[in-house]
C-alpha cells in the first residue's frame, strides 16, 4: 500500500481475480484483527462471511455498479455488513486486480473523505498493450485486455488498406 492509502481513515485493500490479497492498509488490518504481514497470505473468501458475496462480487460485468454489501467477518469469527466500493486497476505489467475500499454499515467515520478520491460512481478505463510497439491501447472492456491488439500507427502500417477503408468511412 502507498503511504497516501495508509493514512486514509478507510479500510483498503488489493486482491487479484483469483482472490489472493495483495496488501491491505493499516486500517483494513485493524478492522479484521491481522497484521500487514499475515494479511498477504490469505484469500479474500477468508474475510466474506458467504462465498457467493465474493463471487458476486468478482463476477460483476455491470461497469456502472462499483458499490457492493456484503457480511464480513473478522479473525474471530464476528461478522458485520459492509459497503465495498471498487475500483479496477491493471498494474505495470499488464494484470489486473481490485483496490477497495471498505466501510462498515453503521460506522461513523473520523474524516469524511473529499469526492475527489473516492467517488460515488467510478469510471473505468481498461488499458492494454500495443503487441508492436508496445504503447497503451484503450480498450473497451476487461476481456479484451488479454486480447492482442494493436495502435493505431501499428494497425494502419500492418494493414493499410483495412486501416485506410475504416479512416475513409467517416
Amino acid at each position: 500500500m502507498t503511504d497516501f492509502e495508509n493514512k486514509l481513515d478507510v479500510a483498503c485493500f488489493e486482491v487479484n481475480e483469483h482472490g489472493r490479497i495483495l496488501s491491505g492498509n493499516h486500517r483494513f488490518c485493524r478492522m479484521f484483527g491481522y497484521s500487514e504481514t499475515e494479511v498477504v497470505w490469505h484469500y479474500i473468501t477468508d474475510f466474506y462471511r458467504y462465498l457467493k458475496e465474493w463471487e458476486a462480487f468478482r463476477d460483476c460485468s455491470d461497469l456502472t455498479q462499483h458499490r457492493f454489501i456484503a457480511r464480513m467477518r473478522n479473525r474471530k469469527g464476528r461478522s458485520f455488513k459492509c459497503s465495498i466500493a471498487r475500483e479496477i486497476v491493471q498494474g505495470d505489467d499488464g494484470k489486473i486486480f481490485f483496490r477497495s475500499y471498505v466501510t462498515r454499515l453503521g460506522e461513523k467515520q473520523a474524516t469524511k473523505l473529499p469526492e475527489a478520491e473516492i467517488p460515488e460512481t467510478r469510471s473505468v478505463v481498461f488499458l492494454s498493450k500495443c503487441v508492436h510497439c508496445g504503447g497503451q491501447v484503450r480498450v473497451n472492456t476487461l476481456a479484451e485486455t488479454r486480447m492482442r491488439v494493436l495502435c493505431d500507427c501499428c494497425a494502419a502500417k500492418a494493414y493499410p488498406e483495412a486501416f485506410n477503408l475504416a479512416a475513409g468511412a467517416h
